[in-house]
């Protein structure tokens, strides 16, 4: 592992704390992802930018930029006061689908107009997967593409997006039939600008664990080798390092980024 090729963030506040990693990889050149967190640690970003190139980085760079800014932790509170949401939905999640969608449609119009201004033959777009704490008990999250979220609660793991993506599907129907290429996206911004994210909400509980991730550690590593890692760690650093170590040694076919949040 080449230091230079390795980006490392962290974040430990009373409500979380929070270490992220993103390596360049053992194949590509150039590191396509990017990872953000806020410094309250109340929320997380990860994308996987794909256009080839510095493309790529630029579009993960332009969502984590625009979502940063809009998913403000002092903004959402401001914005959720004029709010009125439905029964058992907290203010603030009500608030946070309108500034999603918001902000995936100003990341793909911005994509889509950079990729009409330099005549791309390849345009450029992203995942992204988000993960925000709010409301003093709850957690929201929300993804575009392949990016995952993986949630480590009593021993167990659940991952709680599922891939927008051709193979996805084509498992999601039975599995019949040869098996399509995993990196077919079905949803990604920057390309299709009527994209939409998926975007989820529940109870957080105390010691539970996010894993946020690209797809070049699931490529790489299975659930069950997540699990292990787990089990062997408790610290979020260590079990930051031991996923993209993992992925590495498995081959580092992709860049490989992973940020795991633990619940204080």
């Amino acid at each position: 592992m080449n230091a230079e090729n390795r980006k490392y963030m962290d974040v430990s506040t009373s409500s979380v704390v929070a270490s992220g990693i993103s390596d360049v990889g053992f194949v590509r050149t150039e590191n396509e992802d990017s990872i953000w967190m806020h410094e309250s640690g109340l929320v997380i970003l990860l994308a996987d930018g794909m256009g080839g190139h510095e493309r790529g980085a630029e579009a993960s760079r332009t969502a984590i930029e625009v979502f940063g800014e809009l998913l403000d932790p002092v903004e959402i509170r401001k914005q959720a006061r004029d709010v009125t949401a439905a029964a058992g939905v907290p203010p603030e999640i009500a608030c946070l689908y309108t500034i999603i969608f918001r902000a995936v449609g100003k990341t793909a119009n911005y994509l889509a107009d950079r990729n009409k201004e330099l005549n791309l033959d390849l345009y450029m777009g992203t995942t992204i997967v988000g993960l925000v704490l709010v409301a003093g008990s709850h957690v929201l999250w929300f993804h575009v593409g392949d990016s995952r979220l993986y949630r480590w609660r009593k021993e167990s793991l659940k991952c709680l997006t599922v891939d927008h993506s051709i193979y996805a599907e084509w498992k999601a129907a039975g599995g019949k039939g040869p098996p399509p290429a995993r990196n077919l996206l079905t949803r990604v911004i920057g390309i299709n600008p009527g994209v939409d994210a998926d975007i989820e909400w529940d109870k957080r509980e105390k010691d539970d664990t996010f894993i946020l991730c690209s797809d070049g550690l699931t490529e790489m590593v299975t659930d069950a080798q997540i699990e292990e890692i787990l089990r062997a760690e408790n610290n979020v650093r260590d079990i930051a390092n031991g996923l993209v170590n993992a992925a590495l040694s498995a081959g580092g076919k992709d860049n490989v980024s992973v940020i795991v949040c633990k619940i204080q």
